[in-house]
């Protein structure tokens, strides 16, 4: 070492440098600081250790496992406003289907397209498959709703053609909905009409469509 030489070591009141030592004293010496060493180590490890320790014990609890299933529940229920309204709007449709009145028929399509925009714009549900399935029904009434307005903004098609458009539309968007309640453990969809074969509304009542 640069400065051994002044190092000094107290002992029964003489004052002695490194090298006036013995060797066994020396030894003694370094054996003394490494223990001295090894306790301070030992202590700085207790002293954090525990600390953190008790930090892991006291710390904030991990976030509780979410409950999908009321989760889902409490999504679904929050739909009830919009699936009426479509399952009203589908419902005036088959009837105006049904019954071969076209005059009813077109506000009935406008009823349900503006059902459909307020169903597309519901929260998302939780779930992907509840997710997919909610949106592809909401799909399949847009689809309905664009071909029946489709008997009355001149698009040249067949009555018959767009009205089986409809209908089948109809069919897989309640199809779809009906499976949803179902996978989620729910009522089955109430107000929605039955379904049934395409009918013909007469050219008179569908003003400016092709007869079919």
């Amino acid at each position: 070492m640069a400065r051994r030489n002044h190092d000094l070591l107290v002992r029964n009141n003489d004052v002695r440098t490194w090298d006036e030592l013995s060797r066994q004293e020396r030894r003694t010496g370094i054996t003394v600081l490494a223990t001295i060493g090894i306790v301070a180590v030992a202590a700085v490890w207790f002293l954090v250790g525990g600390e953190t320790s008790v930090e892991a014990e006291t710390g904030a609890a991990p976030p509780p496992t979410l409950d999908v299933a009321a989760e889902l529940d409490a999504w679904y229920g929050s739909t009830a406003a919009a699936r009426a309204e479509v399952a009203a709007a589908v419902a005036g449709v088959r009837t105006a289907v049904a019954a071969n009145d076209g005059r009813a028929l077109q506000p009935a399509c406008a009823v349900l397209g503006a059902a459909v925009r307020d169903a597309a714009g519901v929260a998302e549900a939780p779930v992907d498959g509840a997710r997919k399935t909610w949106t592809d029904g909401v799909a399949a009434y847009g689809g309905a709703a664009q071909a029946c307005g489709n008997l009355f903004d001149g698009t040249r098609e067949p009555v018959g053609t767009l009205l089986a458009r409809t209908t089948t539309a109809l069919d897989t968007a309640d199809g779809l909905w009906t499976r949803l309640a179902a996978d989620l453990g729910q009522p089955a969809p109430t107000g929605l009409a039955p379904t049934g074969p395409a009918q013909a509304v007469p050219a008179p009542s569908v003003p400016g469509a092709p007869a079919s």
